[in-house]
């Protein structure tokens, strides 16, 4: 059955997982509902049980700080008053956080502040849990982003075995699950950062995926993916541009040809 598994596993999330990860699904199943079936498979990965033993959740605040850089540098471009950003397979938060906290700054200390608003959605029940609740170990701050710590003291509290977000940082951010191989809201955001996930994609999947991101980012939108795996990353509507050595994708839909109506 663990054929099955893995194909399942691709057919409803588009992944190719570990054969260490699946086995430990498989039993998983096996325990918990005594049988082993096509039927009981697909029920696990509808009720998202599925997800918790398949996704891999590395994270921590402002990693990859190019990335950061660069939202920082283009913010002052926008003419808008509200800025609609989208943190897609987002983990635990931190990167949605950390978004967050960018803005702050950026608004504390600017004399044109933006009114945000960010979408962070993971397929994992289990991280969105852990996001909501914005608790965490001391594995969060790490050297690779420590350029930016700073921007974290108004908003992470010290606990005795890590850090609690301050509620204040939560008002404009919106946790919830969301499938990757699904549609998503058409040209809302104007950046979706989409990093260090779309490695685990099997090929078939992650031309679905590209599209459903593309859709859902506004006409010159950004589409920020992690630093390796941009090269591996191609969309008719995603344009590759590289910008103080940050690579990154803009939306800009091909202008379809005109008809010749010549006989």
């Amino acid at each position: 059955m663990t054929d099955v598994i893995s194909k399942t596993a691709e057919d409803e999330f588009g992944i190719r997982s570990d054969p260490s990860d699946i086995e430990r699904l498989r039993l998983y199943i096996f325990k918990k509902y005594g049988a082993l079936n096509p039927e009981t498979i697909k029920k696990v990965f509808i009720s998202g049980e599925a997800a918790s033993f398949l996704t891999v959740n590395e994270t921590y605040f402002f990693r990859e700080p190019v990335h950061f850089s660069f939202l920082k540098n283009i913010l002052s471009t926008y003419e808008e008053a509200e800025i609609q950003i989208c943190s897609a397979a987002s983990s635990t938060g931190c990167e949605a956080y950390s978004i967050a906290m960018l803005i702050e700054e950026f608004n504390r200390t600017s004399t044109k502040p933006l009114f945000y608003h960010i979408d962070a959605f993971d397929i994992n029940q289990e991280v969105i849990k852990t996001a909501l609740q914005g608790v965490y170990t001391e594995r969060v701050m790490r050297d690779d982003g420590s350029s930016f710590h700073y921007m974290t003291k108004p908003f992470l509290k010290k606990i005795k075995y890590g850090y609690e977000i301050n509620a204040s940082l939560k008002k404009n951010i919106r946790f919830f699950t969301h499938n990757l191989m699904d549609a998503l809201y058409q040209e809302v955001y104007h950046i979706i950062f989409f990093r260090n996930a779309f490695i685990y994609f099997s090929q078939r999947a992650r031309t679905q995926v590209l599209s459903n991101l593309s859709s859902a980012l506004k006409e010159n939108g950004f589409l920020i993916m992690g630093v390796s795996e941009t090269a591996g990353a191609h969309h008719e509507n995603l344009e590759p541009k590289n910008k103080n050595d940050v690579f990154y994708f803009q939306k800009t839909t091909p202008k379809k040809p005109a008809f010749d109506f010549t006989l």
